[in-house]
Formats: structure tokens, sequence, C-alpha cells
């Protein structure tokens, strides 16, 4: 299996942290997010860095943190975004959002407004470590969904501690009239390194696909969006995707993470030793031209895998699926337990497909053309 550097590579779309400050200390937070770093990028660093990713091609850029709505210029940064012709998000756990906050979202049209939702009143203030943080969750998509100009989505990370409460979560979305929901499963990084025992378990993890499959029958007007870090192929894989061919990790391909001081990774959740470069020593674009850089997936082959990945049939397209979550489990690129493909072998569940990797490489490549 050759490395992928024939392909067009573009940071099609970007997750931007752009503060690290937060007003909460949620357990399962990716960075242990807390104060403002002090040497975050000024709004003059932030607005040429939207201009370059401009020129490199950008289409989505999702403001993230920390929680971004702290950084008091995010509607200038938004703006600037917008008035490129790039899609913007932006992703908050809800506790700032007031009807002023919600009128400038629909003056900024954003694309999505993603709000961290974890569970009932009491589970979702345990995992936020934050009383009240449900209540203004709640109360943010309620406006959002009574004033009709904003789309949004809401963000549940899944664990040991709420796996229970998805038919509760879908139940208050529902009534809320939201229409769709991300479902992603929380990964052994960050401030949940201290707390790895509340990580899904391999037990658990089909559990929390067989979930996401029942409520995706259901056809009842929420769209059930699944996290890249849950499934691969398999029979539930294929099922999971709607059939649809899953092309593993784009970080550092199609997908680029920006922290609050201009370093630079292929994927916001990957852990530090995937940084690449900071913007204030390389423009954006040196780093990612770089034909060195983001070696992991850029070049990657199936030397590059460990474990069951290894002698995978399906590595040449899933290259061992999410690699924050690989790295997580077993320090590995592409050594990952929570393939869905690899629990029904030890099963003794099969899928008739054996040309199927010889089938999916055209699409595959014909995507990263």
């Amino acid at each position: 299996m050759s490395d992928a550097n024939d392909f067009d590579f573009f940071p099609h779309t970007v997750v931007w942290e752009i503060t690290f400050a937060c007003n909460m200390r949620c357990l399962h937070c990716g960075t242990s997010a807390g104060k403002k770093r002090p040497d975050e990028l000024t709004t003059d660093e932030a607005l040429g860095l939207i201009d370059e990713l401009t020129a490199n091609r950008c289409g989505v850029i999702v403001l993230s943190g920390g929680e971004p709505l702290l950084r008091p210029d995010w509607m200038q940064l938004a703006e600037r975004i917008k008035g490129h012709g790039i899609k913007c998000c932006i992703i908050s756990n809800g506790y700032a959002v007031t009807e002023e906050t919600i009128g400038e979202f629909e003056r900024l049209k954003m694309n999505k407004v993603g709000i961290s939702f974890d569970g009932t009143e009491k589970t979702h203030n345990y995992i936020r470590q934050r009383d009240e943080s449900w209540r203004k969750a709640y109360n943010a998509m309620k406006m959002m969904t009574e004033n009709g100009n904003v789309p949004y989505v809401a963000v549940s990370q899944i664990s040991n501690i709420n796996l229970e409460e998805l038919p509760a979560i879908r139940d208050i979305l529902l009534e809320l009239g939201c229409k769709q929901w991300r479902i992603q499963m929380t990964t052994s990084t960050g401030r949940m390194m201290e707390h790895d025992n509340l990580v899904l378990t391999l037990d658990n993890y089909p559990r929390l696909i067989d979930k996401i499959l029942e409520f995706k029958k259901k056809n009842d007007g929420i769209d059930y969006d699944v996290g890249e870090n849950i499934g691969y192929y398999g029979c539930k894989g294929y099922e999971l995707w709607d059939d649809e061919p899953y092309f593993g990790c784009y970080a550092g391909m199609r997908v680029a993470g920006i922290e609050s001081n201009g370093d630079i990774k292929g994927c916001l959740s990957m852990q530090e030793q995937f940084v690449e470069g900071n913007i204030r020593e390389s423009s954006f674009t040196e780093i990612w031209k770089n034909p060195e850089g983001f070696a992991y997936n850029r070049k990657f082959t199936r030397e590059t895998a460990g474990g069951a990945c290894h002698d995978c049939r399906y590595l040449p397209i899933c290259r061992g699926g999410c690699a924050t979550t690989s790295v997580s489990a077993t320090g590995c690129r592409a050594n990952n337990p929570y393939c869905i493909y690899q629990i029904e072998l030890q099963q003794g569940i099969t899928r008739e497909d054996t040309d199927v990797v010889k089938g999916l490489l055209k699409p595959f490549k014909e995507a990263m053309a």
C-alpha cells in the first residue's frame, strides 16, 4: 500500500480553538480547557489567518474552544469568515448564549450552531462540573427553535456515564424540536485521562452502535450525525454509514485543527505530539504544504499499523479509523480496538464482500483527487 502523496491535500474543514478560556471544567474535555492561554492569537493575527485559509481553499471553519463565546472578537472573526464566502459554524456549551447572542447568530447567518448536551440534568451538570449548565444548554436550543432562523445541532459526548441516557436525551431533543443530533464517543484525552475508567468500554461500544442504528430507523425528524470515531466496516459499520464508504481519518488531508496560540495539527482533537508547527514561526501555508508534514496520514502504509489493523483487508481505505481514538487507546496510530468490524469478527459475524477494498479504492482516490 503506497503513501498518498499524489492526492490533492487542502484544508476543506478547519476546527479552530479560538480561545482556551472556558466557563466549565468538563470531565471529558479533550484539552483540559480552562484559563485563557497567555499567548493566544491577536485579532489581527486571527483575521490574517482567515485570509490565508481562504487562499488555501478552505470551505468550512468551525469556531471552537474552550468556550468560543468568551473570546470578545468572535463576531469579528465570523464576519471575516462569512465575508470570504466560507461556511462558519460555532460550537458552544450554551452557558453564555442569550437572546442577544442568538440575534448575532442570525445576523451573521451562521451555518450551524452546536450546543453540547450530554444527558439528563443531573448527569449533564456532573459531566460539566457546573450547576445550571444543563438548563443553560436546554434554553439555548429552545430559543433557537423559537427563533427559527438559526440552524443548530445538539452535540453529545458518549461515555460510560451517559450511555444509558441516550433514549432520554433523544426524548428531550424531540421535545425541543431539534433537527440534528451529533453523537460522538469520548476518548481518553485531556481531562478524561484523569477519569479514563469512564471511557466507553469495548463491551459497551457495540451497544452504542446498536442504539444509534435503532434511532436512525425511527424516521422521527432528527438527523442522526454519527461521529467519525464510531463504527467503520463490518455489518453494523456499513449500516451505520448508510452503506456509504468510510474513508478513514482526514486529518492533515482535508481537515486541519488550529489551537488558540497558532499551533497547527491535522485535527484539533489530536494529541499534542501531532503539532506540525506554529503560524508565528511558519505560515499556515508553509506548514500545510510541508512535504514531510502530517506523515501519519499522508505517508500511511501497512507497516504503520499494528495489532488487528495491520492485517485487516480494510486498512487501505480505513487506515485504522480515527487516529485520536487509536492513539489514546493503544498509543499506535492504527491499532484501534474501537472497530465494530474487528468485534464482529471475534463474534464470528462476517459479511460477504471479498472484493470490497478493490471496489472502494477507486472512489477513495476520486474523493482525494
